[in-house]
């Protein structure tokens, strides 16, 4: 037999120096270099205690017409989001929005996130309609949160940005509710169909009229007026369902008829991935956070200024 002496069996080999060194450093160094990422976590994100969530407010009578709003002790006289969520207006819930509300409310704004009727009990046009009622809801009740009642923004990502944007383009919407397009400050649509045939896509034949009409259900076929509000148009340069370069030709139809728009396209998003991925908000390397804050900052100053 041969002798088991160290170095014959796995178990009693030598540890090599090297991989002492390495072992001492992933023992004792590393651990430290953690314990100083945890301690500055909550410096760089803040705890919730700081922000204050108002849950299933009714802006309308369908038990789907509820809204949360999120708010903090730095929201007064302070700008609005209202958030529309996406889902093919057949799925979708307010809830999860609200983890993005509450960096906006850290920075001073108050962020609103709506849940709307859905098919099959309702069809186009019930989903602008309910965006626009809570429109009104809010000028009528924000400043209780700290929010300024003339200073709207309104945000949704797919089939939302689809209704958030009709609402801004299309007077009627606010009009048949006693207001207009001056109610919204801003639009702010995310990876949004400014334009398809429903015609043609099995999901929304029965969800649209049968009579296609551009000019009444897509944004690409809305007659821009004056007195549009302003539109930040965010876009993911992988979206493999609605191509990118459709915010842009929406946005230099807005700016060929006399409207202001601004387009980001993400290198680093997809379509579900700029309103899932949260920490994107805040962490580089394109923080979202920022661009929307920036578009909202320069548009109220705008404002007080005229």
């Amino acid at each position: 037999m041969v002798p088991r002496v160290a170095g014959s069996n796995p178990v009693c080999r030598p540890i090599p120096f090297y991989l002492r060194i390495f072992i001492k450093i992933y023992l004792f160094v590393v651990p430290l270099f953690v314990s100083g990422i945890l301690n500055a976590v909550p410096s760089l994100f803040p705890k919730s205690k700081d922000v204050k969530e108002t849950l299933n407010l009714h802006y309308g009578s369908d038990p789907r017409q509820i809204l949360d709003v999120v708010s903090s002790e730095k929201c007064s006289d302070s700008p609005v989001i209202i958030f529309t969520h996406g889902g093919s207006w057949r799925w979708g819930q307010k809830d999860y929005h609200r983890e993005i509300g509450k960096q906006f409310a850290r920075k001073g704004i108050v962020f609103t996130t709506i849940n709307y009727r859905l098919y099959p009990a309702v069809r186009f046009p019930a989903f602008p309609q309910d965006v626009a009622l809570s429109v009104k809801w809010v000028r009528e009740n924000i400043a209780e949160f700290g929010g300024d009642r003339n200073n709207i923004f309104l945000m949704g990502h797919s089939a939302g940005a689809h209704s958030i944007s009709l609402v801004g383009l299309d007077s009627k919407y606010l009009r048949d509710l006693g207001g207009d397009l001056d109610w919204v400050k801003g639009v702010i649509p995310m990876a949004c169909p400014f334009y398809f045939e429903p015609s043609k896509e099995f999901l929304y034949r029965d969800l649209f009229p049968s009579k296609f009409d551009l000019s009444q259900s897509m944004p690409m076929g809305i007659e821009i007026k004056e007195g549009c509000p302003s539109f930040f148009i965010m876009h993911g340069f992988f979206d493999p369902i609605i191509p990118h370069e459709l915010a842009t030709d929406f946005a230099k139809k807005l700016r060929r008829a006399g409207g202001r728009a601004r387009t980001r396209i993400y290198h680093s998003h997809g379509h579900f991935s700029l309103a899932r991925r949260t920490t994107s908000w805040h962490i580089w390397p394109t923080p979202l956070l920022t661009d929307v804050v920036s578009f909202i900052d320069s548009e109220s100053m705008l404002s007080r200024n005229n």
